[in-house]
């Protein structure tokens, strides 16, 4: 079986279809142009936009502390950023509670069906960047447009937005130097506690500390001369500077046994008889009380040692808890009144929204034109459709 051989249209005969069934190029067009109309003026919501700018600058003061207490510095915040924040569910769900406490939330931005209000408002929110180029890298601008059902709405909205957007932006912005404080602060907490305790171990090592008492006792039996180094007696508390009465050079308790040894002798190479039995008995008292007197003085050089030994080790840790707190003080104050001293917010509102009341939909004439263009299309389609379906005439015999 083969096929018939397909007829091509000529302009004319497309004319000729067209004219058959002219019908359909009118009413259809007709039939979608006042469908149009009614839903442009009796159906579709009119919306009105209103638009909010608001600017970021950089952290100045932050910059200027970086290097004296080394916070880490904040660059400029970039636009994609700044969107982020002002499209966060924080912000815009800050927006819509508004708007709903004050019962200013239009229908359209109520919760319906699955779709939640938020979600439905957001579809009317936009955000542009309107940085010039030749201030790229030293502020970022932004114009922050809401569409509402009135103007009055669009401009409360749209600038409950923007002050969302600052306050949030600030936050962000200002957060390393709040961060930085907490963190100093429990910083500060534990070097106040390590200091305290260094303060107390001193304490109680001067309260049980024998170094006074062992270096005068030392001094008495070593002796002392007004020629020695005075840092030997440096450290003797006033107490027992003025027990010794230094005033005059104190040759000792073994030095003073010493020369009686010599003494008894020289007396004793000399002596006969009972003097010599006497002088005998004494220079064996005098040989063991100076040897007590060394053991003595051995002992408390070594004691001595210790002792000192302690006293360095706790004045070097009382240092070092004074120091780390008091610098740590230092930057957290200094912090303290970088977050006060920042007189401008590096995020503010630089043109709030005012109402507009010039709608930007629905565009009635856009409306019309479309269905007329679409209803046409239809009504060709629809005259070829109703030529193809006509029955064909027989010719006569």
């Amino acid at each position: 079986m083969t096929e018939a051989p397909r007829e091509e249209l000529s302009l004319r005969d497309i004319l000729e279809i067209l004219k058959r069934h002219r019908v359909w190029l009118w009413i259809l067009p007709l039939l979608f142009g006042v469908g149009a109309l009614i839903y442009g003026f009796f159906i579709a919501e009119p919306t009105y936009a209103s638009t909010a700018t608001v600017s970021v600058a950089p952290l100045e003061v932050q910059a200027q502390l970086e290097q004296r207490i080394q916070v880490q510095g904040q660059d400029l915040l970039t636009f994609q950023g700044l969107k982020a924040i002002a499209l966060s569910e924080e912000v815009t769900r800050g927006v819509w509670e508004t708007l709903k406490k004050e019962g200013k939330l239009p229908t359209r931005w109520q919760d319906q069906g699955n779709i939640p209000g938020l979600e439905r408002m957001l579809r009317e929110f936009s955000i542009k960047e309107e940085t010039p180029r030749q201030n790229q890298g030293s502020r970022v601008l932004a114009s922050l447009q809401v569409r509402a059902p009135n103007p009055e709405l669009a401009a409360l909205a749209a600038n409950l937005w923007a002050e969302g957007v600052v306050k949030k932006t600030n936050e962000e912005l200002l957060n390393p130097l709040r961060t930085s404080i907490d963190v100093l602060t429990k910083e500060l907490v534990a070097a106040e506690k390590v200091y305290y305790r260094a303060q107390e171990e001193w304490r109680l090592f001067r309260e049980n500390t024998t170094l006074d008492q062992d270096q005068a006792e030392i001094l008495f039996l070593q002796g002392f001369s007004q020629t020695q180094e005075l840092s030997q007696t440096q450290e003797l508390s006033q107490t027992y500077v003025q027990l010794l009465n230094l005033t005059a050079d104190l040759p000792g308790e073994r030095l003073r046994l010493m020369r009686a040894l010599r003494e008894v002798e020289r007396r004793l190479a000399t002596a006969l008889g009972d003097d010599r039995e006497g002088l005998e008995k004494e220079r064996q008292t005098l040989q063991a009380q100076l040897a007590q007197i060394e053991n003595r003085i051995k002992e408390l050089r070594s004691r001595i040692a210790k002792e000192r030994v302690k006293q360095e080790r706790q004045k070097v840790l009382l240092e070092q808890a004074r120091q780390t707190y008091q610098a740590i003080f230092q930057k957290r104050l200094a912090l303290q009144v970088a977050l006060t001293s920042v007189g401008v917010p590096p995020a503010k509102v630089l043109a709030p929204a005012y109402p507009i009341y010039e709608k930007v939909a629905p565009k009635r004439g856009l409306i019309f034109a479309a269905a007329l263009f679409l209803g046409l299309m239809l009504g060709v389609m629809a005259a070829f459709v109703a030529e193809a379906l006509r029955p064909k005439e027989v010719a006569p015999a």
